[in-house]
């Protein structure tokens, strides 16, 4: 087998085979691998089927997709958190829901400020955005939308409680805008779009990386687990060793594209990253003493709240009895996604509790959105012990999730140890910061009054509060709008979860400069989603896209001069 490329990928994930393809499109002459630990599992039925809310439970049976589980986390009770992410060709863009939505200017201003370099501001991103999609509505605006990218969507399903849900949240004084977000400002109401394409009336297949995108010019390793990348004197990069000690060259680049987790890990395998984490594992040489590697981790934190219905003869959620209409199974059951933004003087206190700057605190920066509500109409993943009474296929519960967008709770990813196939050590600190709980308790109250206004109300019994898992321990009791930031903060510690989108350990502006290259080496880059060095108040799938075909773009330019 020839050993020899231009350039290695490492890790056919959501962002390595976007970079992977492009480079094989824009530099024709050069030869392109990509290197993935998983299997090639494209065509797996579980990935591509989008009618299975849990598919992804299925998959993890399988090892598709791993957990990379927390260390316990003090301020939620001690609890160790499941954290899944794909592990196979298309990475966790073959797992996640598909939610597709952009991140916000605001956003992409503090990302812009942070990494250094214009080119992350939202008007240079849009071009990107467009290059990757088609969008399911061929009738909007196409200086907004993209119409003939790899990545089809879906979306503008119309379910039973849609209007009522509409009607509560604009008494709340939340706007609907449908293209709000597409132009860069997503507060108030925006339509759940999802990254599946319709293949009939009433079905639609996943659209991952690996399925879209071409990779017919490039030489794809799956099943090919990498330990290490290997620097010459001059600390160039030269190529990779695999974990079966077999080594592949590269004469112009590695980019790791592994993911939040695994990329800073084969980072400091390498020798790039804090020193005395190196030392501590005998990890030598020291290529680099980077301290930021596997610094900065953060992820969006949920908790989801089940509310009875007051007549599920209605059909009013899954599975929709009487109501059930063809495009349903396109995707979730889902509407509407609902952004917030909290004011700068009510967050302010809460900074100052944590001994955060005021003069360049990103979480004051206008027009950022700091919690969202997902609507479901059905109880999303409700746990049995928990709640007992629930079914997910009754039609009579559904569910809200509130989710902490921006957090400032930041983390680590470390070394177990120095052998490759050992899981990092994941500690995000979730909810570690006074601002994050309190952003928490805002977004646990944004939805009990969205449940307590009229017309949406009428047909919400309550909230099911879940019965005690421990029987010694203080009951948990249901929630509702008189309750106490002490009872909130109760069933957030013993509640909250991740929405798994772990980003941040090699953040641009201080593990790389602004073209994704690691600083004190030649020959590396990263692009994946531990490159943000904020959070972002959106879904991060769509902008990962979007960064890999910048990527992409950056190093074939680079590429074809010196070539």
């Amino acid at each position: 087998m020839d050993s020899s490329f231009d350039y290695i990928i490492v890790g056919g994930g959501t962002a390595g085979v976007v970079i992977a393809a492009r480079l094989s499109q824009y530099l024709p002459t050069c030869k392109i691998a990509l290197v993935e630990a998983g299997p090639n599992a494209v065509d797996h039925p579980k990935v591509n089927d989008v009618s299975d809310p849990v598919a992804f439970l299925k998959l993890l049976q399988e090892g598709l997709v791993v957990d990379y589980s927390t260390t316990p986390q003090e301020h939620l009770d001690g609890r160790t958190i499941p954290n899944p992410g794909g592990r196979f060709l298309s990475g966790s863009s073959g797992a996640n829901v598909g939610n597709w939505m952009r991140a916000s200017a605001a956003d992409h201003e503090v990302l812009a400020k942070r990494a250094g370099n214009e080119r992350f501001r939202f008007e240079r991103m849009v071009k990107y955005f467009k290059r990757v999609e088609t969008h399911f509505d061929g009738a909007a605006d196409g200086e907004w939308y993209g119409f003939d990218g790899p990545i089809h969507t879906t979306g503008g399903r119309k379910y039973p409680l849609r209007e009522a849900l509409r009607e509560s949240a604009e008494k709340l004084g939340h706007r609907y805008d449908p293209d709000a977000g597409a132009k860069g400002y997503q507060a108030g109401l925006q339509d759940f779009v999802q990254c599946f394409r319709a293949t009939s009336d009433s079905t639609a297949t996943r659209q991952h990386s690996a399925k879209v995108y071409d990779l017919s010019g490039v030489e794809v390793f799956c099943d090919s687990p990498v330990a290490r990348i290997i620097f010459d004197a001059a600390r160039r990069a030269t190529g990779i060793e695999l974990t079966s000690g077999q080594k592949m060259h590269a004469s112009k680049e590695v980019i790791v594209s592994c993911g939040t987790q695994k990329t800073p890990q084969l980072l400091m395998l390498s020798g790039i990253g804090p020193k005395d984490e190196l030392s501590k594992h005998g990890i030598s040489p020291v290529v680099v003493d980077a301290p930021a590697v596997g610094q900065n981790l953060f992820d969006h934190a949920i908790f989801t709240q089940y509310f009875k219905l007051k007549d599920p003869s209605k059909g009013l959620s899954f599975p929709f009895t009487g109501t059930l209409r063809p495009e349903y199974s396109q995707g979730l059951p889902v509407d509407f996604s609902l952004f917030a933004n909290i004011p700068a003087a009510d967050l302010t206190p809460y900074l100052k509790l944590d001994n955060s700057p005021n003069d360049d605190d990103a979480l004051l920066f206008p027009k950022r959105n700091h919690i969202m509500t997902i609507p479901f109409y059905l109880p999303l993943f409700p746990s049995p012990a928990l709640y007992p009474s629930i079914s997910a296929t009754a039609g009579t519960h559904i569910s809200l999730g509130a989710l902490n967008m921006l957090p400032s709770s930041r983390g680590t990813v470390t070394l177990s140890s120095r052998d490759p196939s050992a899981p990092p050590i994941i500690n995000p600190r979730f909810l570690s910061t006074h601002t994050d709980r309190y952003i928490m308790r805002r977004a646990v109250r944004a939805n009990l009054a969205l449940t307590s206004t009229a017309p949406f109300a009428d047909e919400i019994e309550g909230e099911v509060a879940p019965v005690d898992a421990n029987p010694d321990a203080k009951r948990l009791s249901g929630l509702s709008t008189g309750s106490s930031d002490e009872e909130i903060d109760a069933r957030l510690r013993a509640a909250v979860a991740t929405v798994a989108h772990p980003m941040g350990t090699c953040a641009l502006g201080s593990v790389l400069d602004g073209e994704f290259r690691v600083k004190g080496v030649e020959g590396v880059r990263v692009c994946d989603a531990s490159v943000f060095p904020e959070p972002i108040g959106a879904m991060p799938s769509c902008t990962v896209y979007a960064l890999a075909e910048m990527c992409a773009e950056v190093v074939s330019v680079g590429g074809a001069g010196s070539g």
